[in-house]
């Protein structure tokens, strides 16, 4: 609902503009959507080890 009602308030006089735009979208299209890498990080689901985690951070940063 949302997009339609963003497409309806756009108005284009310049048709250069529109066909570039048409363009990206058909580019956009027909490209594969590039796969999510690992970025490395590890999830942590231990009590222990999160509290270990969460302890340091109060050492380092002193209690408040």
């Amino acid at each position: 609902m949302a997009t339609s009602s963003i497409i309806e308030n756009i108005k284009v006089n310049n048709p250069r503009v529109i066909e570039e735009y048409l363009a990206a979208m058909e580019k956009a299209a027909s490209e594969p959507i590039a796969e999510k890498k690992d970025s490395g990080t590890v999830r942590i689901t231990d009590p222990a080890e999160l509290k270990k985690i969460m302890l340091r951070g109060i050492e380092k940063w002193g209690r408040k």
